[in-house]
């Protein structure tokens, strides 16, 4: 016997909501149909192996073409080109990232050894391991993406304060970081870079 609605005194009446399909939850991309994730990722990687095999020039239309999808729906998915570029730097830095930053609030080292030790490994991340995408990342600084410093640059930013109170953090890491933009790196020449990186971060952190 079906139970009466408190409601309205009447047959309670229920009903089935049909889904168009299954549905995961993927942190940042809230809740997605599985292949809408399984298209995410795959965009994700074919942009990356892309821009770190070519170079920041690899347009829309590649990129669409490689993952098989429309354009379209990279536009919808990322907003445009910065945005999937965005999107691919924080995937292919999430790993590396998630060390360096535990490493950098070790507060059991002194601070100005953990600014150097993280600037090192900045520089084997961006100039040489994901340099051309890194280059494309610094297009997107200059057509609109805004010049705000990445999450390891506040983490540097921060470092310095502490070392140097007195001194601006975040412009000097702005300095520290500029130094290794794409334009810096001459062939052949990243170890003479690195040297003098770290002299220069030794330079702003003081003795």
């Amino acid at each position: 016997m079906i139970p009466p609605d408190s409601r309205t005194g009447g047959p309670l009446v229920t009903s089935t909501i049909r889904t168009a399909g299954p549905v995961v939850s993927r942190g940042k991309m809230g809740t997605m149909r599985v292949d809408a994730v399984r298209n995410h990722r795959v965009i994700i990687q074919v942009a990356g192996d892309l821009l770190c095999h070519h170079g920041p020039g690899v347009s829309m239309d590649a990129i669409a073409s490689a993952a098989g999808v429309g354009k379209g729906t990279l536009f919808r998915r990322f907003g445009d080109r910065d945005g999937l570029v965005r999107a691919v730097v924080d995937e292919r830095t999430a790993q590396w990232w998630i060390a360096a930053n535990e490493r950098a609030a070790d507060v059991a080292v002194p601070a100005r050894e953990r600014a150097i030790r993280l600037v090192d490994e900045m520089f084997e991340l961006i100039v040489l391991r994901l340099r051309p995408l890194m280059a494309a990342m610094e297009r997107t600084e200059c057509t609109g993406g805004g010049a705000s410093l990445p999450r390891w640059g506040v983490q540097l930013a921060e470092l310095i304060a502490e070392v140097r109170p007195e001194a601006d953090g975040e412009f000097l890491a702005k300095v520290i970081i500029g130094s290794m933009r794409s334009e810096m790196v001459e062939p052949g020449q990243e170890d003479t870079l690195r040297v003098n990186v770290l002299a220069l971060t030794s330079s702003v952190l003081g003795d």
